[in-house]
């Protein structure tokens, strides 16, 4: 990665940035054979490097027209959260039938607030079901520090512009049209699995959610504890400052 960043002659590579070539970025002088392969160059070391690769999307609309308040409220409040905790279960599928033994180990571009406590409340909830698998095996780190964030970026950059597409017709950007056929044929189109909900499929899924009372009822306690606990987490921070 080093090598690619120093010969094109950029810090921090962010898709949407660089294709826009962003006048108040350092892709602003770009031109665009510069800037396809930019893209062909760091979708090679994404393939030569990640094992599997995962996307999931639902378009927000749908979401917050379909998603209850109370059935939100202790299983996350937005479609992101919503999002997040449905492609996790893909990862640990993935990883169980492979009969890996050490834990997966997650790496979160930055985040803050209530963001941050979204995510985290959700590695707790999966550390619940699977006790040490979880906590104490994720981190929040900036993009241009990691270069498997900006790796997942190209990824998740390009599975946008194939849902938005999906979800509203919106035409993708050729360059977009370009990763997403290059990584949707890698090992004959094995190696990703991009995932969409349409809004019946996801009304299908909170109504089977919401029929299953007793896991509504156990998600509610351990949400009503877990609250609890960060409050005292934050009560404990204050006396200690």
């Amino acid at each position: 990665w080093d090598s690619f960043r120093s010969k094109y002659g950029f810090t921090d590579f962010h898709s949407s940035v660089c294709a826009a070539k962003n006048y108040k970025t350092e892709f602003a002088k770009w031109d665009d054979a510069k800037v396809e392969g930019a893209f062909a160059r760091a979708r090679q070391i994404t393939k030569k490097y990640a094992s599997a690769a995962f996307s999931f999307a639902v378009c927000k609309d749908d979401f917050d027209a379909e998603a209850p308040s109370e059935w939100r409220k202790s299983g996350g409040e937005n479609h992101y959260t919503w999002a997040f905790r449905t492609l996790m279960h893909h990862l640990i599928r993935w990883h169980r039938e492979r009969h890996i033994q050490t834990p997966l180990e997650f790496m979160f571009d930055w985040a803050e607030g209530r963001d941050k406590e979204e995510i985290e409340m959700l590695m707790d909830q999966f550390d619940d079901l699977w006790p040490e698998k979880f906590n104490g095996h994720y981190a929040f780190k900036k993009r241009k520090d990691i270069p498997g964030l900006q790796c997942a970026d190209v990824l998740a950059w390009t599975c946008y512009g194939i849902s938005r597409f999906a979800f509203k017709k919106t035409p993708m950007l050729r360059i977009a049209e370009e990763s997403y056929a290059d990584f949707s044929s890698y090992r004959d189109g094995t190696w990703l699995k991009s995932l969409t909900f349409e809004r019946s499929a996801l009304r299908s899924a909170i109504a089977s959610d919401l029929a299953d009372s007793e896991s509504q009822k156990a998600r509610a306690e351990w949400y009503e504890r877990w609250v609890d606990r960060k409050k005292q987490q934050r009560k404990d921070m204050g006396r200690a400052l």
